[in-house]
């Protein structure tokens, strides 16, 4: 489906901000318009990241495992114990990529749920018995309470199998106490939404493509559980419960759901940049999700 373009070698340097907008012309440096990687061998060059979200570090994951499929081979370089590479040594990256951590007290923090690889088979599992009960520590309450969270969510693990044709996707989650903010990456490096909306409206456009597919009941898939209902519901329930945002990129398209106060406000763009799969970047806030978990929990118990 994608091809290597040419034997050289190319070393691309980390963003020093890594996040949801300078990932474009970093992916842009290793993939062109069409998905192909550029080379042979590539080297990912840590020297000057200062800082790194928690969608970026999905995505760099993901271009990791991606042109593992393609068998271009990747090389991590550059870093040295900054706060960004310490928070990526933390958070399992290292220890994913390179065989072990770069400090022998590197450890987990509290408030970050590990980089994963998630094959088809337990994914659902993953969200059910690691994801939500993180989720539910982060907030003080119960997993049971956050049954419209986990539905919600259900649809992106459901994609990793359903959609895009291969069987691992790439998750993290981080919780930033100080701005109440809860943030979960989700990626796969598969078709992507556009190839499959196009098997039944061929002149789709990939950002008309990502519209289509937050309609609800519209489905490129024909068996009973997957009806179409999973993206609009996450879109809906995470803008207008929880005043959240919701960032989908797959292919060229992107598409973003926030709450503009009186309702979903949805914007979809056209990039330059090929997204070789889906990215989802869910956005919670979480002393919304506090008071809607307190309430599930106050219905679920009162007799």
């Amino acid at each position: 489906m994608w091809n290597i373009l040419n034997k050289s070698k190319i070393s691309v340097l980390l963003p020093k901000q890594f996040n949801a907008e300078s990932m474009y012309p970093f992916i842009a440096r290793a993939v062109n318009e069409q998905g192909d990687a550029h080379c042979k061998e590539i080297t990912f060059d840590f020297a000057q990241l200062e800082f790194i979200e928690p969608v970026a570090v999905v995505v760099l994951s993901n271009l990791i495992e991606y042109f593992s499929q393609l068998g271009v081979k990747t090389i991590i370089s550059g870093y040295a114990l900054t706060k960004a590479v310490v928070y990526l040594d933390d958070s399992g990256f290292f220890k994913q990529y390179l065989g072990a951590t770069l400090r022998p007290h590197a450890a987990l923090r509290d408030t970050t749920l590990p980089l994963e690889l998630v094959a088809n088979p337990k994914a659902i599992g993953y969200l059910y018995e690691q994801m939500i009960p993180w989720i539910a520590i982060q907030l003080n309450t119960q997993s049971m309470a956050l049954a419209t969270v986990r539905v919600c969510l259900q649809e992106d693990f459901h994609n990793i199998g359903d959609h895009s044709g291969v069987n691992v996707g790439c998750v993290f989650a981080q919780h930033f106490p100080k701005t109440s903010e809860l943030q979960i990456a989700i990626s796969d490096f598969g078709l992507g939404i556009p190839s499959n909306v196009r098997k039944l409206r061929p002149t789709a456009t990939d950002s008309q493509a990502l519209v289509l597919a937050l309609q609800e009941g519209f489905t490129t898939k024909s068996n009973v559980r997957n009806r179409g209902a999973g993206l609009p519901l996450l879109m809906k329930y995470v803008t207008l419960s929880n005043r959240g945002a919701v960032l989908i990129t797959s292919g060229k398209g992107n598409i973003s759901a926030v709450f503009d106060g009186r309702g979903t406000k949805i914007t979809a763009r056209d990039r330059p940049v090929s997204y070789p799969g889906t990215l989802v970047r869910v956005i919670l806030k979480t002393d919304a999700l506090q008071a809607l978990a307190d309430e599930s929990e106050h219905e679920e118990f009162s007799w």
